[in-house]
Parts: structure tokens; C-alpha cells; sequence
């Protein structure tokens, strides 16, 4: 697995993501809580589904450098047979305390689509939609659990989240995701 130590955060129970991939447990409801932030993501892009079962991590901190940045990946049960339709996504979104001011970091490298599984994904484990920034695309387990790393069925490249911030401002990290439509096929 490319990241050695983080966090997971899923839509559902995170320790269904422990390696290797089975096919087995792939979705789980922890809830059925949308998130309004998320939500306006998916309808900014045309989409009327609903997010629910959301799952999040947040903070407040104060940097000391004007710089802040994390790597990140996203995995989804979702590749392959729903890649052409679900939009399980995910956002982090930085808001400044001071200025109010909230940007999404979970975006496609050098543009401010959001990373989710309709955004970036390889028509080579669906032919009924085209790629989607496959070359963001990593690993696909169902053709290999051997070699898998992680009972996801699918995940992208290692991505980096960042941005300018002025040292000693207060500001809020919310790191959240959730299901599109319904519970099932956790990302």
C-alpha cells in the first residue's frame, strides 16, 4: 500500500478496509446523515442524488508556516461495476476563521474538480463509460486480491492536498465523506 500510516475514513465501518481484498464486506451503514458541503458538491455537478452515510474528521489548528499540505488517496467499492454512475465522494474542506473563507483541497491535481469515483476512474474495469483522468488511477483488486493491500475494490494514485495559509490564523480542517444515493459500496 502506497501510504504507510494515516487515517481511514470511510462511509461506513473502516475496519472493512483492512487487506486483502475478499469481495466480502464491501458496504455497511454506519448512518444515514448527509452533509450539506458534500451535498452541494454533487449538485454543482449536475448531479440529484443524496449523500448519506457520512463520516468525518475535524479539527481546528493554527499553522506556524504559511504552507500546509497532506497526501492522500481514495479507494472505492464503487470501481468497476458502478464507476459510470456513483458519485461516492469525498471533500476536505480548509475554512479560514478568520475570513470565513472555505476551500474544498480535495481536488484533481492543477484543477478544482473534486475527486471522486465519476472523476477519475479507467474504462478498463467498465467498458460502458469512458476514463475518466485515468492516469490519477491505480489499482484495481479485483482482478488480483492476491496481491491486494486493502479490501477496497479499487484506488487512485497517491494525491497531495494543500494550500497557502497565513501562520498564526486560526483555521478548521473537515475531512468527510459519504455515500451517493444510498449505503451501499463504501468509499
Amino acid at each position: 500500500f502506497p501510504i504507510n500510516e494515516g487515517i481511514i475514513i470511510r462511509s461506513g465501518i473502516a475496519k472493512h478496509s483492512e487487506g486483502p481484498y475478499t469481495g466480502s464486506d464491501l458496504d455497511s451503514q454506519v448512518n444515514s446523515t448527509g452533509d450539506p458541503g458534500l451535498q452541494n458538491i454533487v449538485n454543482s455537478t449536475g448531479q440529484s442524488g443524496n449523500i448519506t452515510d457520512v463520516a468525518f474528521l475535524q479539527f481546528d489548528f493554527v499553522p506556524l508556516s504559511s504552507n500546509f499540505s497532506f497526501d492522500f488517496l481514495f479507494a472505492s467499492n464503487e470501481y468497476g461495476q458502478w464507476q459510470c454512475a456513483s458519485f461516492d465522494t469525498f471533500a476536505f474542506f480548509l475554512t479560514d476563521l478568520t475570513t470565513n473563507t472555505t476551500t474544498n483541497l480535495a481536488v484533481i491535481p492543477t484543477t478544482t474538480t473534486p475527486v471522486s469515483v465519476l472523476n477519475i476512474r479507467d474504462q478498463a474495469y467498465n467498458g460502458n463509460c469512458t476514463s475518466a483522468n485515468a492516469g490519477l488511477f491505480s489499482t484495481y483488486n479485483v482482478n488480483n486480491p492476491s496481491a491486494s493491500t486493502v479490501n477496497m475494490r479499487g484506488f487512485t494514485t497517491v494525491m497531495n492536498a494543500s494550500s497557502s495559509v497565513t501562520p498564526n490564523n486560526s483555521y478548521r480542517i473537515r475531512l468527510v465523506i459519504g455515500d451517493y444515493q444510498d449505503y451501499r459500496y463504501d468509499s
